[in-house]
């Protein structure tokens, strides 16, 4: 086994580990690895076959936690938002595509880098349907284009005084009708690479290891601690994407 074989199977145990304990981070990690590696489509579907087995792993202990009324508004906008993210995809420059998604996301890093100061609490939330619905479309749309369904959605949720516990399922949770459908639009527009689920099945075993020890971690996160790892996953995407956009 090369030196290869050992530094994708090590990203995807880290990133899984970090999307058990925070809800989201799959990508940050595993992403530029899995590219570098696989070199063609078959690390993104690589990405979202992972992260969806990820969100089913943890599906069970996760349910009680959901927030099902922002889930409901959650999946009607993502709904609305995954035909939309395919339009702009197909009609808009890549290196534009991810610019934007950059400023997006860099945003958010801002606007959560200022609640550092406050301790999540479900008795002070506040939100209209209507904004939670634009999250849903924001979170489908960039499924679609980006296979990032998750930053915009908890980065909003931490504004609002969601707690760690319900930010961390409530995105789990929607991870799974937002990457069946990535998943679906994969196999439908560019079809199934012959080594995507050679390279699944191979890492499979790493990611169900950093699904276990994530889940230990978890409890001893406190909510200050999840802010800034939130943040920093935020900050990090946004400057993947620029420098993704300087490389080409």
């Amino acid at each position: 086994m090369d030196l290869s074989w050992w530094l994708v199977q090590t990203a995807v145990f880290a990133a899984s580990l970090l999307q058990a304990a925070t809800g989201i981070g799959f990508g940050v990690i595993a992403g530029p690895v899995l590219l570098l590696i696989l070199n063609n489509a078959s690390a993104i579907q690589v990405s979202i076959i992972l992260s969806l087995v990820i969100a089913l792993l943890l599906a069970p202990s996760i349910f009680r936690q959901v927030d099902r009324a922002l889930f409901k508004l959650l999946v009607y906008g993502t709904c609305a938002g995954i035909p939309l993210g395919i339009i702009v995809f197909l009609n808009i420059d890549i290196s534009t595509l991810k610019l934007l998604a950059g400023l997006a996301v860099a945003f958010m890093a801002l606007t959560t880098a200022g609640v550092f100061g406050s301790d999540g609490d479900s008795d002070r939330v506040t939100y209209s349907s209507g904004s939670g619905l634009s999250m849903g479309v924001i979170s489908g749309a960039m499924s679609s284009s980006l296979g990032m369904p998750g930053p915009v959605p908890a980065a909003w949720m931490l504004t609002r005084s969601f707690g760690k516990e319900v930010i961390r399922s409530t995105i789990l949770f929607l991870f799974i009708p937002s990457y069946l459908a990535a998943a679906a639009i994969q196999a439908a527009m560019a079809g199934i690479k012959s080594d995507t689920m050679t390279w699944s099945l191979t890492l499979l075993p790493a990611t169900v290891a950093g699904v276990v020890i994530g889940k230990l971690l978890e409890p001893h996160i406190n909510e200050r601690l999840f802010k800034i790892i939130i943040t920093l996953i935020l900050a990090c995407t946004a400057v993947g994407l620029f420098l993704d956009v300087l490389n080409r």
